[in-house]
């Protein structure tokens, strides 16, 4: 055997081992299901930010932390909480006479940018991407009025699309997701924080660019 050969045969064996153990340790699809709550604030927040803890469920996110914003670069500032939320309820959310609430909609078509998630895990990784916020107030009087007591207490839900950026144990992966919570407010007239909990689903599956074509593609180089 060519002395020159013995290096390239190592590099074989290293490619094919590191690309079957890679592929080990990443299953080809995950579920992960869990319970969140947090706080957070549209009217006095720039930019909007929710963000809390997640208390149940996959062990793979128990005890990690998670947050969303939202692009509100087109809306009045902060620093005007009363023009701020009129602008807020006034271009996103829809009255329905039929069920008697008002629905808004935060997604890439609404906002100039789509709103975005993260989950933050403190051993296994960070996993991100885009979502879909859908948020309703009931008119429990149905006089067509959003009075104060009905801010109070809402519904949410939305889906969610998970980028292949992650870290840890989630990268490499990539799916989507849907969640769905209430949230509460001790105090709209004075634009306090609101309070919510949910659930998630998200559903993964391996995204990980194959590496064993690349790898014989290389070794086939070297030999020619």
């Amino acid at each position: 055997m060519k002395k020159g050969l013995i290096p390239i045969l190592f590099l074989v064996m290293f490619l094919v081992w590191n690309t079957g153990s890679a592929n080990a340790q990443l299953p080809d699809s995950l579920q992960i299901e869990f319970d969140f709550e947090g706080t957070g604030n549209v009217v006095l927040q720039s930019p909007p930010r929710y963000s809390g803890d997640i208390v149940s469920g996959d062990p793979l996110v128990v005890g990690g932390t998670w947050w969303m914003e939202m692009d509100d670069s087109e809306w009045p500032p902060t620093s005007d909480p009363d023009t701020r939320w009129n602008y807020i309820f006034e271009n996103y959310f829809v009255y329905d006479a039929s069920v008697f609430s008002w629905t808004a909609t935060f997604d890439g078509n609404t906002l100039p940018s789509k709103p975005i998630w993260e989950i933050d895990h403190p051993t296994n990784g960070t996993m991100g991407g885009t979502l879909v916020i859908v948020m309703t107030f009931y008119d429990w009087d149905m006089d067509g009025v959003l009075d104060l007591d009905e801010r109070t207490n809402g519904l949410f839900s939305g889906t969610m699309m998970v980028m292949k950026y992650g870290t840890g144990l989630f990268a490499g992966y990539c799916g989507d997701g849907s969640y769905n919570g209430s949230l509460s407010n001790s105090d709209p007239a004075n634009y306090a924080d609101d309070y919510v909990e949910g659930h998630c689903l998200l559903n993964l599956i391996n995204c990980a660019i194959g590496v064993e074509p690349a790898n014989w593609s290389l070794i086939k180089g070297i030999f020619k």
